[in-house]
């Protein structure tokens, strides 16, 4: 191993490995997932973004509190490397492994989501409140912490998913300091040659079936306005 990559690999032995059970893959095994995508290849095709520290917000008065900062977006990538999508999310604080806010009323779940669109003519459109522009996603994928009974079947605590053609599934999550990473396979998405996509950070006080215009709680949005282009378009 490039002797660079050491204290890398070391610093991610450290990182919280969040308990999960999908498609019976082994902790050993996520764990080579993620680390894989360290060892730059040149194949690999970044799309990034950066977003303002301290721009989060909440669109109306519900809660007794400030909007969490490890939700508050800084930073978010994408990368395709031999087959696989890597997602990261850096925010402005180290993430608790209680992400729970105690707000009253409770927050139900809150986390921080890239919103993809693969296909315009079949995407979702959401409309969220507060924003003036429509959105269109055929797939969510992100990392969400369930305070109470999601109504999705993911337990309590910290959860990587992907709500897509196959509905919604579980997938690998793994929390460094400040940063959300995690993964799936360029065929979950349909193998996509391009696609647009946004992050957004949320805290809801419902569960996610019952989420409705004003309890689907998007606090930060990146980019601001519009979407960011993978694979960014070359000069």
């Amino acid at each position: 191993m490039n002797n660079q990559l050491i204290p890398i690999v070391k610093d991610l032995a450290r990182s919280v490995l969040m308990p999960f059970k999908i498609l019976g893959l082994s902790i050993a095994g996520i764990a080579l997932m993620t680390l894989h995508v360290i060892a730059a290849s040149p194949s690999t095709t970044t799309s990034s973004l950066t977003d303002a520290a301290g721009d989060i917000v909440f669109p109306f008065d519900l809660y007794n509190g400030p909007v969490p900062p490890w939700i508050d977006l800084v930073q978010a990538s994408v990368a395709l490397t031999r087959g696989v999508f890597h997602f990261e999310i850096k925010v402005n604080a180290e993430i608790p492994a209680n992400g729970d806010p105690g707000f009253s009323p409770p927050v139900n779940h809150l986390g921080s989501t890239f919103g993809i669109q693969t296909d315009r003519k079949t995407a979702e459109h959401f409309n969220f409140f507060g924003q003036q522009r429509s959105y269109y996603f055929n797939f969510l994928v992100g990392a969400v912490y369930v305070a109470g009974d999601s109504g999705i079947g993911l337990a309590p605590g910290w959860r990587g998913f992907m709500l897509g053609t196959n509905g919604f599934i579980e997938i690998p999550l793994v929390i460094r300091r400040d940063t959300y990473i995690f993964e799936t396979s360029a065929a979950s998405l349909g193998n996509p040659a391009s696609f647009n996509w946004v992050v957004a950070s949320e805290c809801d006080p419902v569960p996610v079936p019952v989420e409705t215009n004003k309890s689907l709680l998007i606090v930060d949005y990146a980019p601001d306005s519009g979407y960011a282009l993978w694979p960014v378009p070359q000069p």
